[in-house]
């Protein structure tokens, strides 16, 4: 039987936690729920998860629908898309069939690459391999989700990069209904003996819109700036956490002269702070270079989301960011030191170890 591979290709890199990520995880089995009643997607459609943050994996193989079970997406540090794209290429070598001269192969592979950040590794390599070897025999459908990613960088791979406005109302079950039907289309056309360019679903009016154009590629820089990401430890149970500061470039109205204020000369302002897994670390970017952000461009002070302690960025003296209840004397999660915490004085900032984003 020629499968239909389908490769689901997810930016879990520290930007992404929050909303973003548990909306795609449910898109995922939206997907699978809609694609399981056409019969042409049935017959033909296998699907992979890859996701990537420092690090790319494998999460399902390609499976044929009806065994598929939704997977938990992880998160890592980083937006590694060039070491992204070298898993894909092997896995497309390693589980896409070829054609022979005793059997046809599978129809031509379908890959939606999703992300929403410039890539914090060096794509160069990658992207040579991937227009030499693949971008011929294979569909890459490219999102920028909220037009965050370096559509320079994915125009080189692809024409075909849409720009996802995730603020639109009922943004992502729309997202998703694209996804399926733009599968659908092709399961039909494949079933029909017809293996060519992918045919995309038209999206809704204020959903998706085509990059035409896009710039060089962004300077290699290894940082999403857009966002401060750090990555705490609970004191109590030792569990990581991912806190998230988003840069408010002047969004913020406000008539209260002190915040205006601060907000003229504070850079990033809390977002989120959601727990993560120990998997976490298997899928960060590790760094020779230490990146780091001034106490003093943060708004903001998180809770622990693991135990709720009311202060979730201390920062110990190995570096080490951690929960704790208040002032006085405590343990570092990381390095197992104790010593006494305290507020440090007004104006008197201190670089805290930041995630790549």
């Amino acid at each position: 039987m020629r499968r239909l591979p389908i490769f689901l290709m997810v930016d879990v890199s520290e930007s992404m936690v929050g909303e973003n990520l548990y909306k795609l995880e449910e898109g995922i089995g939206a997907v699978v729920s809609t694609l399981r009643k056409d019969p042409y997607a049935l017959e033909t459609a296998y699907l992979s998860v890859i996701v990537f943050a420092g690090k790319a994996k494998t999460i399902i193989p390609l499976t044929e629908l009806i065994a598929f079970h939704p997977p938990e997406l992880p998160v890592g540090g980083g937006t590694a898309l060039g070491a992204a794209l070298e898993h894909l290429m092997n896995d497309i070598d390693r589980t896409v069939h070829s054609s022979t001269p005793d059997r046809k192969g599978d129809w031509r592979p379908i890959v939606f690459l999703l992300t929403d950040g410039a890539p914090t590794d060096d794509v160069s390599r990658a992207v040579e391999r991937w227009n030499r070897s693949y971008r011929s025999r294979v569909n890459l459908v490219a999102v920028s989700i909220g037009g965050g990613a370096d559509h320079g960088v994915l125009k080189r791979l692809t024409e075909e990069v849409m720009v996802f406005n995730d603020a639109a109302p009922d943004a992502f079950a729309r997202f998703i209904r694209w996804i399926s039907m733009s599968i659908q289309s092709q399961s039909r056309s494949v079933s029909a003996g017809q293996d060519g360019k992918l045919s995309l679903a038209k999206p809704e009016d204020g959903l998706m819109a085509p990059v035409e154009k896009a710039g060089g590629l962004a300077p290699f820089s290894g940082i999403d700036d857009r966002f401060a990401v750090f990555v705490g430890k609970c004191a109590k149970t030792r569990l990581p956490y991912v806190v998230k500061f988003e840069r408010h470039l002047g969004r913020f109205d406000t008539r209260d002269p002190a915040l205006a204020k601060l907000l003229e000369t504070r850079s990033y302002v809390l977002n989120t702070a959601v727990p993560v897994k120990n998997s976490y670390f298997d899928l960060t970017q590790s760094s020779d270079a230490a990146h780091a952000v001034s106490s003093d461009q943060l708004i903001g002070q998180p809770t622990c989301p693991h135990c709720a302690a009311q202060f979730g960025m201390a920062v110990c003296r190995c570096g080490g960011i951690h929960c704790l209840e208040g002032e006085g004397e405590r343990t570092c999660p990381w390095c197992g030191n104790s010593g006494v915490y305290g507020s440090s004085a007004a104006g008197a900032g201190f670089d805290i170890g930041r995630g790549r984003g």
